[in-house]
C-alpha cells in the first residue's frame, strides 16, 4: 500500500523534510507538545454507533463501527464494537516519557489520517571514526481499524541514511499495542518500557561498536554476503543448468556485486568491519528494493524502513552478523 499525503494530511519537520517534500518545516527544536500543535494532529476520532454497509442494497448494522475523524467527518476504518480508540493526543502524551532531553524530528499523518507517525530524536554516538549514528524513538499508529500502536527504538546511520532497530526490552525489537482489551493498562506498560530507553540505546551502541571494531578479511566478507543472500533471498545455484537456475545465479551475482561495491566505497573513509558489511546489505534493502510492480514513493520507503518487510529483514541481517562475528 502506498503511503501518500492527501489534502486532509499535515506534518511538521525539524530543519529539513526527512520523509518527503511536504509539511511545515521549523528551524527551532520542538518539544513533544510543540510538535503536537504544529503537526496538525490535534484532531480526534470517534466510534460511530453503527454503520451503513453497501452490498446489493444499503443496510444499517450494529455489528460494526466506523472510526470517524471528527473534523472532516471522514470514515477512516471499520471496526468491531470491542475496538478501543487511542487518540492522537494520547500517543503524544506517551511520547513524553521517552526522555526529558528528547526533541521531535518529525510528526504527521498520511492517507487522510489513517496512519500517523512521531519520530523523536535523542542523542548520537560514533560506531567508529567518521561513522556517526543518531538515535530515535519512532511511534507509528493508525485509525484505519487494522493498525496497532507501534513503539520502536531506532537509529539512523548518517553516512547512508540506513535505519536500524534497537532492542526494546530483552526479547523484542518493538512494542505493539493492539486496540482491544485494557488499553489503559497497556499504555501504562508502554510508559514504563519507554522510560527505560536509555538502557536500550546503550545496549545497541555496544552491539554496533562491537561489530565496527572487528577486523574482516576478504574471505570473511564474501562468506557473510553469500550466507546473507541464501538465508534471506534465495539459494545460489553453483552449477546452473536450466534457464531458471541461470537467471537465479545472475540475480545473486548482481546483488552481491552491489553489496561489494557499496562496501568498497565506504571503506575508503571507514575501516573494513562486519558493521560496514551489514550496512552494505541493508543499504540495498532500504534504498534499492521496492514492491514488485509498484514504484516506491518516499513515504512508502520511510514507512517500510521503520515498520514493514524492509525493517524486519534489516533487523535479521544485524542479528545474523552479531551471531557470526
Amino acid at each position: 500500500m502506498a503511503h501518500e499525503m492527501t489534502e486532509n494530511d499535515s506534518a511538521v519537520y525539524h530543519k529539513e523534510r526527512a520523509w518527503h517534500g511536504l509539511g511545515n518545516v521549523v528551524e527551532r527544536s520542538m518539544s513533544v507538545m510543540d510538535a503536537y500543535d504544529k503537526s496538525g494532529l490535534n484532531w480526534e476520532v470517534e466510534k460511530s454507533e453503527g454503520i451503513n454497509v453497501i452490498s446489493d442494497s444499503m443496510l444499517y448494522t450494529n455489528e460494526y463501527r466506523g472510526i470517524v475523524r471528527t473534523d472532516t467527518q471522514e470514515v477512516l476504518g471499520i471496526v468491531s464494537p470491542q475496538y478501543q480508540v487511542v487518540q492522537n493526543h494520547e500517543v503524544f502524551d506517551l511520547a513524553q516519557y521517552f526522555s526529558s532531553v528528547a526533541t521531535v524530528e518529525s510528526a504527521g499523518s498520511v492517507q487522510g489520517g489513517r496512519k500517523n507517525y512521531l519520530l523523536l530524536h535523542s542523542d548520537s554516538f560514533e560506531a567508529t571514526d567518521n561513522d556517526p549514528m543518531e538515535r530515535y524513538m519512532a511511534l507509528i499508529w493508525g485509525h484505519d481499524g487494522a493498525s496497532s500502536l507501534i513503539v520502536k527504538p531506532t537509529a539512523i546511520r548518517v553516512v547512508c541514511k540506513n535505519t536500524m532497530d534497537m532492542v526494546l526490552g530483552s526479547k523484542t525489537t518493538g512494542l505493539t499495542i493492539k486496540h482491544n482489551g485494557n488499553i489503559e493498562e497497556k499504555m501504562a506498560d508502554a510508559r514504563l518500557i519507554i522510560s527505560q530507553y536509555r538502557e536500550t540505546g546503550n545496549l545497541f551502541q555496544r552491539e554496533v561498536q562491537h561489530l565496527a571494531r572487528k577486523p574482516l578479511s576478504v574471505d570473511g566478507l564474501r562468506q557473510f554476503f553469500f550466507r546473507a543472500y541464501e538465508q534471506f533471498w534465495n539459494d545460489i545455484p553453483t552449477n546452473p543448468e536450466t534457464s531458471k537456475e541461470e537467471n537465479a545465479y545472475e540475480q545473486a551475482c548482481r546483488t552481491i556485486l552491489n553489496w561489494e561495491n557499496t562496501f568498497e566505497s565506504e571503506t575508503v573513509d571507514i575501516a573494513p568491519s562486519p558493521w560496514v558489511a551489514v550496512n552494505a546489505v541493508t543499504n540495498y534493502i532500504q534504498h534499492n528494493i521496492s514492491k514488485r510492480g509498484r514504484k516506491a514513493t518516499e513515504e512508502s520507503k520511510a514507512f517500510s524502513r521503520l515498520n514493514g518487510p524492509h525493517a524486519k529483514k534489516t533487523s535479521d541481517i544485524m542479528q545474523m552478523a552479531l551471531s557470526t562475528f
